[in-house]
C-alpha cells in the first residue's frame, strides 16, 4: 500500500509505503480466517486504554509485543531494488 501526495493529479512525493501479506487459500481468495487472526492481532498492537492496575515498576508491554508478532506474521521488508521499482512505477508512469 502506498500513501502518495497528489495536488491536481499530480504526485509530489510517496508519503509512506506499508507492504503486508495476504493470506489466499488453494482457491486463490482470501484466506478469511487468517485475514481475521491479522485484524485481531492488529487490534493488539494498540495500548490499552483502560485504566489497568500495575505496580509502578511493571510497563504492560503486551503491544510491544503484539507488533513484533503483526510484523513476523503478516508484514514483509521490500528489497532496495523493489523499493526502487515502487518509485519507478509512483514517478513514471502516466498521468492519473
Amino acid at each position: 500500500m502506498v500513501l502518495l501526495q497528489v495536488t491536481g493529479r499530480q504526485v509530489h512525493s510517496i508519503r509512506n509505503v506499508d507492504c503486508f501479506l495476504l493470506p489466499f487459500d488453494d482457491k486463490g481468495r482470501i484466506n478469511k480466517k487468517e485475514w481475521e487472526k491479522g485484524m485481531r492481532l492488529g487490534m493488539e498492537l494498540l495500548p490499552s486504554t483502560l485504566n489497568e492496575e500495575y505496580p509502578k515498576k511493571v510497563i504492560n508491554a503486551q503491544h510491544r509485543f503484539a507488533r513484533r508478532r503483526y510484523e513476523h506474521e503478516f508484514k514483509w521488508k521490500p528489497s532496495r531494488k523493489v523499493g526502487e521499482a515502487i518509485v519507478a512505477a509512483v514517478f513514471h508512469s502516466s498521468p492519473l
